[in-house]
């Protein structure tokens, strides 16, 4: 099961996952995390996958599409505490990955 904390702040939205991300679980993610994106406007979203213990392509796919719907809504998206696989990934397909956000 997948989890998500959404915390806002100012012009940032951080995004804490939980859990194993699975197609299911990317879902019902993906619509509460736009939901909050066009609720708030943020310059800045930020995805920490720490509590992540599992993820299959879902989750690459949950990434990339937040990437283009965050562009399209004018922020930034950067990705923390993914495994150096997934960091790779993402860097080829143009995603920012960070390893420690500073405010």
């Amino acid at each position: 099961m997948t989890t998500a904390e959404i915390i806002h702040d100012k012009s940032k939205l951080t995004v804490l996952l939980y859990g194993e991300i699975d197609h299911h679980g990317a879902q019902s993610i993906r619509t509460e995390i736009d939901s909050r994106i066009l609720k708030y406007m943020p310059k800045l979203v930020i995805m920490d996958f720490s509590g992540v213990t599992f993820m299959d392509s879902s989750g690459i796919g949950l990434v990339l599409a937040r990437s283009r719907f965050c562009t399209d809504c004018g922020a930034s998206l950067y990705v923390e505490n993914v495994d150096r696989q997934m960091s790779k990934i993402l860097s080829l397909a143009g995603i920012k990955t960070i390893q420690n956000t500073t405010n």
